[in-house]
């Protein structure tokens, strides 16, 4: 069946249409005029349709934030474009609604309308490398003719040479470009698709077609010195949905199967297409899965293109490969699963990774055999291969923190020594430097947010020189982090981002709670994973520095990050709200994902954080919410309403400013909206008595009538120092005009500051 669906096109005689419609979730198709070409059936059950004809597509989102992405693609929030050929696929009812609005036949199916959905196709497994097929036919093996769910329709806009494709795509198992999301409208050409607008069905549960949920992986795993891994994959895992037949898993394209088996040993059919292309990996279970029933597969693969060999004893492992190198679930970092992993690892290389070391033996020929293990669910294993040489360092509180760097440079490194004369360029003797930054973010981060589940964690080095990735009990760093800035200078590493290095690794440690021990539903929350590390980063170096310098230049590069205008014109801050997630980078836009993700993210939690201050409790009323949250959701993953409904348990009362219980008021500002204040302070100083009393205006504007903000207002005096002295709440356009007696300060007063510490995000 799945062979047939595959290679299923438009056959028989048409059906003339005019003046018909079909509506799915929003998405409007008229056809004029025109003839539809029905596929072949599969099963008995007829699975898509070619229409040639007049026609066109309406899609007008509900949400605010959808519409605003679209307008800037659109300039209107809407899209509304003509047809003259449609190419649908479907399991639901749109067979027979075509059929019942049949005007007549129209005689054979002409070539071009087979061409038609044979170049769709086509496009659909080597441009988008979606195999499609695979998605009809869990429908079709599971689901009863006409009940099903699945919609798509793709057709062309523009010119022959200039245009582009539109994809929209209706799938309670999660659209495919922005899951767990199921409505979905894309452009995609020769370089793959850009997703113009999502949501969620209505009349469904958010996670109502997730078909499974992974809950252990026991791996064991054969290195080559090549860097090919030979492999087997016990994967268990829950079914969630009634009739499972196709189990799709994650697996990096690479890594080729050679057989599946189920717990009895009986082989299984599995599908993989070319690795190039489409090559979603599948198990065809022989027969239909209850829901709640658990099954355990075990998968026999191996490759050698996701561990790339970059020297004698440098190893690594491709970040596109680091969620996939063994059968996931699809549901990247939200799904928390037990790993059991053994390597089998070559002589004279050391592997670390996730969880904890239970065994190491030797093995004939001089490896060795390692076993690691979590002692809880944690969303993502991973590992590190090399020659390494390596420090601890243990916390006050027993925590410790190891560091691994390479011997021998990578041979992607090593043709810079003598370019630029550079000396041995060594990681080695980084060690100790990174183990302290690594302990002091430990201790940071655990006094504000909680302890982590775990004991240790190792940061290692990867030959990658531009970013690093933080998974449970395991860090990739940059190997250009280890180098010195005299190394860092001469590679032309400073003339960019200089304060990047400084970053790196305490924002990779922060990853430990944000992503690893809470992780974020979806990518509409995933700001709330690299945001708040992006935050921590402040925290980190506001407890490790003598003076506030640093953090005072951190806050003011998150916000000039914020509102500089890029090569296409904009400001980061205008796009759309943080919930967009990596949508928010199109072709109208630029690359404006991190500058807003991670910076406007790293305000939100700084913003609360400075509201929440007060001179006698200081920060405890923050770190309580913080830590709250986090004891909610160690484990799991979180969603940015969770975060929201967390903090509204336990904010102080100051924060209530609506007297509700709700902090949507700052929500709907700052992480729903684009709200972008600004400020004017003026103030004069009286003394009678040696009495000082200070008269002062603030200005707040460039906002809605119902925007709120509880802002801070500091008195900088003669000896150089600043008290924060009030806090003010504004609301809406307006100017609050005060005087106030200030008592005796310890030094005369120069003058009144507002967002001395960057407090409120504003221009």
């Amino acid at each position: 069946m799945y062979e047939t669906m595959r290679s299923s096109l438009p056959a028989g005689d048409g059906v003339k249409v005019k003046d018909f419609t079909i509506e799915r979730q929003g998405g409007i198709f008229h056809f004029t005029e025109g003839s539809f070409y029905l596929y072949s059936g599969v099963n008995g059950r007829v699975t898509g349709a070619v229409y040639v004809g007049a026609g066109g597509f309406a899609l007008s989102p509900k949400d605010a934030s959808e519409a605003h992405s679209l307008s800037l693609l659109t300039k209107s929030g809407a899209m509304t474009q003509n047809f003259t050929t449609l190419v649908l696929r479907f399991t639901d009812d749109t067979a027979e609604e075509i059929q019942k609005s049949s005007a007549g036949g129209v005689g054979a199916t002409p070539k071009e309308v087979v061409q038609a959905a044979a170049d769709t196709a086509k496009g659909f497994r080597q441009k988008l490398d979606e195999n499609f097929e695979l998605r009809l036919l869990s429908d079709v093996l599971t689901v009863k003719a006409g009940s099903g769910r699945f919609f798509l329709a793709s057709f062309r806009m523009g010119g022959t040479f200039l245009g582009k494709n539109v994809l929209f795509v209706v799938d309670p198992e999660g659209s495919p470009n922005a899951a767990p999301d199921q409505v979905e409208l894309d452009t995609w050409d020769d370089e793959g698709a850009e997703t113009w607008a999502a949501y969620r069905m209505e009349g469904i549960q958010d996670d109502a077609g997730v078909p499974l949920r992974v809950t252990s992986e026991t791996l064991n795993v054969e290195f080559q010195r090549s860097g090919e891994m030979k492999s087997s994959a016990q994967t268990t895992f829950i079914v969630r949905r009634e009739g499972l037949r196709v189990v799709a898993l994650n697996l990096y394209p690479t890594l080729r199967v050679s057989g599946v088996y189920s717990e009895s040993g009986d082989p299984l059919d599995f599908v993989q297409e070319n690795k190039d292309y489409d090559a979603q990996f599948a198990v065809l279970l022989p027969k239909g899965a209850k829901a709640g029933e658990t099954i355990r597969l075990l998968t026999k693969y191996s490759g050698k293109d996701a561990v790339t060999r970059d020297g004698d004893g440098m190893y690594y492992l491709k970040p596109s490969a680091r969620e996939s190198w063994y059968p996931a679930g699809k549901e990247g970092l939200g799904e928390f699963a037990d790993f059991r992993m053994t390597f089998h690892v070559p002589k004279g290389l050391q592997i670390v990774a996730t969880g904890k070391e239970i065994s190491r033996d030797a093995e004939p020929g001089g490896g060795t055999r390692a076993v690691w293990a979590t002692q809880s669910p944690i969303p993502v294993a991973g590992f590190n291969l090399g020659n390494f040489k390596s420090a601890e360092q243990k916390t006050p509180q027993g925590f410790t923190v190891s560091a691994y760097a390479n011997e021998d440079l990578p041979d992607s490194i090593k043709s810079y020594v003598d370019q630029l004369n550079l000396g041995t360029m060594t990681t080695v003797s980084a060690l100790k430097f990174e183990v302290s930054q690594g302990a002091a973010a430990i201790q940071v981060y655990s006094d504000f947010f909680g302890k982590l589940p775990y004991d240790h964690v190792a940061l290692t080095e990867q030959s990658a020189c531009g970013f690093g990735q933080s998974w449970p009990m395991l860090v990739y760093l940059p190997i250009c982090g280890f180098w010195d800035s005299t190394i860092q200078h001469r590679l032309g590493l400073l003339d960019q981002d200089p304060s990047y290095w400084k970053e790196v690794t305490p924002h990779e440690v922060a990853h430990q709670w944000w992503g690893q021990m809470v992780g974020f539903n979806s990518y509409r929350d995933q700001w709330m994973s690299e945001g708040f590390a992006n935050f921590s980063v402040g925290l980190y170096l506001v407890a490790t520095n003598k003076t506030m310098d640093d953090s005072h230049d951190f806050w003011k590069e998150q916000r000039r990050n914020l509102l500089q205008k890029n090569a296409q014109g904009v400001r980061p801050i205008d796009v759309g709200p943080l919930t967009m997630g990596e949508r928010v980078s199109n072709e109208k836009t630029g690359n404006v994902y991190q500058d807003l993700i991670y910076s406007k993210g790293a305000f939100v939690m700084h913003m609360l954080q400075m509201m929440y201050w007060t001179p006698e409790q200081k920060d405890a009323p923050f770190k309580d919410s913080m830590q709250k949250f986090v004891a909610e959701y160690n484990g799991k993953s979180a969603t940015t309403e969770d975060l929201k409904v967390s903090f509204e348990k336990s904010m102080p009362k100051w924060m209530d400013l609506h007297r509700d219980g709700k902090l949507d008021w700052f929500f709907n500002e700052y992480v729903y909206g684009t709200e972008l204040p600004h400020y004017d302070i003026s103030s004069e100083f009286t003394t009678d008595n040696g009495e000082v009393s200070v008269h002062f205006k603030v200005t707040q504007s460039n906002v809605s009538p119902d925007f709120l903000m509880r802002v801070p207002l500091y008195m900088q005096m003669a000896d150089g120092r600043t008290l924060r002295v009030l806090d003010l709440v504004l609301h809406g356009n307006m100017v609050s005009e005060h005087t106030v007696k200030l008592g005796k300060p310890p030094s005369p007063p120069k003058k009144m500051l507002l967002n001395y510490n960057e407090d409120v995000l504003s221009d």
